[in-house]
């Protein structure tokens, strides 16, 4: 078992078929973040959503736990449901670097790495200001925080106050000290090591919205051929306030490593014209 994870991740998979598909969620959210994106892939590959340690329904972490221990807590999920098959790994902020671990971890299993929500942030200061706002205002601040990944035009949203709420019915006496936890982690800076050790195809999709936008663009030169792509007017949680772009550029990213099926339909790539 990884360190300081008591217990296997809980996860809900979409599709029995196809390559393993894998998506990590930003904090304070659990694998509901990519309900779209589930649904939406597992036409052609076998998508795995996670509950991070200490979200959703997966136990939560023991005191010390790290990115490292959230990566390899994930590579026994997939190991348990797909065995030694290589994946492809979406990631959101918290998801994201937890991915950027798993591959530096295995290397030789991942095809594709897709990070959304993310940046180039050798300064934390920010995790640790979250950190000790759940210290003083406890679980009220979950519903905020899921708020805040949106652009304040999504905010206004009832579909998105709905998603929100729908997150903190799971909440439980554990849930705070999970979320300061992994604040405290996210608190320590990643190595150029790790960024160096990134050397499969990652595609980087930002929000302009996004508070973490402009380092998301740093980010794509720490990456080896890292590619870009923006959502315009989107905030931190871009793979649920414009679903039909985000896709279709994973879709698009995915077509040209040659990791799409050849035999998807024509309207794979469709993004439609409404916000």
């Amino acid at each position: 078992m990884a360190k300081h994870i008591p217990g296997p991740l809980y996860f809900q998979q979409q599709g029995t078929v196809g390559v393993p598909m894998l998506f990590l969620h930003s904090t304070p959210d659990d694998h509901r973040l990519w309900l779209f994106q589930t649904a939406k892939f597992s036409s052609w590959f076998r998508t795995i959503a996670v509950d991070l340690a200490g979200y959703g329904r997966s136990s939560a972490p023991q005191a010390g736990v790290t990115i490292a221990d959230q990566a390899e807590a994930c590579w026994e999920t997939v190991d348990r449901i797909a065995g030694g098959s290589p994946v492809i790994i979406h990631g959101n902020s918290m998801g994201s670097m937890i991915a950027k671990h798993m591959v530096q971890q295995r290397t030789d299993r991942v095809l594709a790495l897709i990070v959304s929500g993310t940046g180039y942030l050798p300064s934390r200061e920010s995790m640790v200001r979250w950190k000790q706002r759940y210290q003083s205002e406890g679980l009220d601040l979950r519903y905020k925080q899921c708020l805040d990944h949106f652009s304040p035009p999504a905010q206004a949203r009832k579909l998105v106050q709905y998603y929100a709420e729908m997150v903190n019915d799971l909440n439980n006496i554990a849930t705070v000290s999970s979320i300061i936890a992994m604040n405290e982690a996210l608190a320590m800076p990643d190595s150029e090591d790790l960024y160096r050790s990134i050397k499969v195809p990652t595609l980087i999709i930002s929000g302009s919205a996004d508070r973490n936008h402009a380092s998301a663009q740093e980010l794509q030169s720490h990456i080896k051929d890292a590619e870009f792509r923006v959502v315009e007017g989107a905030g931190h949680a871009v793979m649920q306030e414009e679903p039909w772009t985000y896709d279709t550029y994973c879709i698009e990213f995915l077509h040209k490593h040659g990791l799409f099926p050849a035999t998807a339909g024509s309207r794979s790539g469709h993004t439609g014209d409404q916000r």
